[in-house]
């Protein structure tokens, strides 16, 4: 009995978010948003824009994230780095989409 449970358990141990680009996020902010969707998205913290805001780019759009220094690697990453972040959705109508990181970020 006890096999047959962490067998239905199993799967949901090693469960990800879903991975997203940029363009399929600002595609689907909204409805991202108000499920409050952790999005997994791989690309380039290009330059920081403010004290915790950087431009995120990968190879479909670019866009500004809110990155807590807690979440940040230890060490600094170059702009020519890939790095996983994963957020959340911030959409407010006529606003500009952002996200807000909610995890570490991982260098790739």
């Amino acid at each position: 009995m006890k096999s047959f449970v962490l067998c239905l358990l199993l799967p949901l141990l090693h469960y990800q978010q879903p991975a997203y680009t940029i363009g399929e996020v600002m595609r689907k902010a909204r409805q991202l948003h108000s499920d409050s969707t952790t999005v997994q998205i791989t690309g380039y913290i290009i330059k920081k824009v403010g004290e915790t805001d950087y431009m995120f780019e990968d190879k479909t759009a670019e866009i500004r994230v809110d990155i807590d220094p807690k979440f940040m690697p230890q060490r600094p990453v170059s702009d020519k780095e890939a790095v996983v972040i994963k957020a959340l959705v911030q959409y407010e109508v006529n606003k500009p989409i952002t996200l807000k990181v909610n995890q570490p970020v991982v260098n790739q």
